[in-house]
């Protein structure tokens, strides 16, 4: 009767699978997380993006209620402003003669809401 050893192999066709199956785990898991990354960068991007209208419209919004007090020569307590993406309302609150604080509600396209508290310093603007 002829031994057999167990321990060796003498053919090793069947010995390339599990280095097929590493190199594609590999292969996926790099894949799987590069694609993460895009969308998280993508979701990044969305967020740059509103942030940067979000300040757009209030700069915009300040300038033109700067643009209002000058022209008129007085303040108002509230103030609404449309534009194309989004709108704002800014409730104004006088300290004293010389200061106003102004709140700033803006809601983008997006649905985006932000409040923004900034004082406006009226000698320069009324004078």
């Amino acid at each position: 009767m002829k031994r057999r050893s167990y321990g060796t192999m003498k053919n090793e066709r069947g010995f390339i699978l599990p280095y097929v199956l590493v190199v594609l785990s590999i292969i996926f898991l790099l894949l799987f997380h590069g694609t993460a990354g895009y969308r998280n960068e993508l979701h990044m991007t969305d967020m740059q993006m509103e942030q940067t209208r979000i300040e757009t419209l209030f700069q915009s919004s300040r300038q033109l209620l700067i643009e209002e007090i000058k022209a008129t020569g007085n303040v108002t307590d509230h103030a609404s402003y449309h534009f194309p993406h989004g709108e704002v309302f800014i409730n104004i609150e006088r300290i004293n003669e010389a200061t106003c604080l102004l709140a700033f509600t803006i809601t983008t396209k997006g649905n985006a809401v932000k409040n923004i508290e900034s004082p406006l310093v009226l000698s320069g603007i009324l004078d």
